[in-house]
């Protein structure tokens, strides 16, 4: 009867010990959960989202469904039926937005080189980018550059032919890289290019929903929660997930809206469609080492060296005007953009204005060592007067008026 009992009182107590130890883990889960609210990823190639039928052949033999958040790899094929449609995530700030009976995938999904194959069909990409942060597009007779920030439709008739309409931007075309500008068209076939202007009024509905979606994922940034955004972003640059220096900015995902949108690492950035970003790391008071972490050394550059790895510098573009400085005077790469399309000259990422009051000079951002003085309060733009936390003194923020174009 004893060792009834005892045996009886060893089962329940082994049963409320996994209770207890089930209840513990489910909290965990839950903090964890709650501290890792948000992911963070700079990689291209995740699925944002998916409407109709849309299927994918895996390049390691597996087809199926293309679901949201699944990512495409090198190699994978995706076909969208006659009623499907897709949203697929570039570099971080651009979006690949394919319509129905269209055909694509990635021959490269390095965020510096970014390299689409177009089979047929019709494709919107909304882009942040530059000559060394560019995307390419291959189709069966032609191959498209976009070399700035902008908006551009490509459709692929079922001959190979192809069509490139700039929105906004500018591309480089064909056999001959003639430059493409906004407001032009280009049809392809083989090696001949035939650029006309077309008219802006004439829209479909890949167009209409394009632009829907960029004005909604502008939405999902505004929506974010800044302090805890602020601590998954920390958390993830200590554990080495992200840095200032192989993108623009980051890609967010919202669980609440079950939407990656972008953050952009520039002050007071905007979509190439018009639609002000409301958060950057900017406006999140990050941390002042974040500021200033070291550049990477050796061949990390698009097109050359790091001056700090002491090689030469083949793309100024990524380095202060003191080439060769060993303090790590490096500009990451989106301050090219900042001083190339403020005000909105090409392309209009860059909008709005700021001031800086209390210190601090007013222009490109620098990066360097920390020095004294400066500091002050950042005010966003005449129509947010909320003050956020102000960046290391020696850092020069964007300044000038944005003009918003409309797609």
């Amino acid at each position: 009867m004893m060792t009834r009992m005892l045996l009886k009182a060893f089962v329940l107590g082994a049963v409320v010990a996994g209770f207890v130890c089930s209840a513990a883990g489910q909290d965990a889960r839950i903090l964890s959960a709650a501290g890792d609210k948000y992911l963070i990823s700079a990689k291209a190639g995740g699925v944002n989202y998916v409407e109709g039928r849309v299927v994918v052949a895996r390049n390691e033999g597996r087809s199926g469904q293309l679901l949201k958040r699944d990512e495409i790899e090198i190699g994978d094929r995706v076909s969208t039926g006659s009623d499907g449609r897709t949203e697929i995530l570039l570099n971080p700030g651009s979006y690949m937005r394919i319509d129905k009976d269209t055909e694509f995938s990635f021959a490269s999904t390095s965020l510096d080189d970014l390299k689409v194959k177009m089979y047929s069909g019709s494709a919107i990409f909304e882009v942040i980018a530059d000559s060394d942060f560019r995307v390419s597009v291959r189709m069966p007779k032609a191959q498209v550059d976009l070399t700035r920030s902008g908006v551009y439709r490509i459709d692929v008739s079922k001959d190979g032919t192809a069509k490139l309409t700039v929105w906004k931007g500018a591309a480089v075309a064909g056999n001959e890289k003639a430059e493409v500008k906004a407001g032009r068209t280009v049809t392809i076939d083989g090696g001949s290019a035939v650029v006309a202007k077309f008219d802006k009024d004439d829209k479909d509905g890949l167009d209409t929903w394009s632009r829907d979606r960029a004005k909604e994922l502008a939405k999902v940034n505004a929506s974010l929660e800044r302090r805890s955004l602020r601590d998954t972003l920390v958390n993830s640059f200590n554990g080495r997930g992200w840095n200032m220096y192989n993108s623009f900015g980051l890609w967010i995902f919202d669980p609440r809206r079950s939407y990656y949108c972008f953050m952009p690492f520039g002050y007071g950035w905007g979509s190439p469609y018009g639609f002000d970003y409301a958060w950057d790391i900017w406006g999140l008071g990050m941390p002042r080492y974040i500021y200033f972490q070291p550049p990477p050394r050796g061949n990390t550059y698009p097109g050359g060296n790091s001056p700090i790895a002491g090689g030469p510098v083949k793309n100024p573009a990524v380095a202060a005007p003191n080439n060769g400085d060993t303090h790590g005077r490096i500009r990451p790469p989106y301050t090219k953009i900042e001083a190339t399309e403020r005000g909105g000259v090409s392309g209009g990422v860059v909008r709005g204005g700021s001031s800086v009051r209390g210190g601090g000079d007013i222009g490109g951002p620098i990066f360097g060592p920390p020095t004294s003085g400066g500091g002050g309060i950042i005010q966003p733009s005449a129509k947010d007067s909320t003050p956020v936390a102000a960046p290391p003194p020696n850092v020069r923020l964007p300044v000038g008026g944005g003009g918003k174009g409309k797609p």
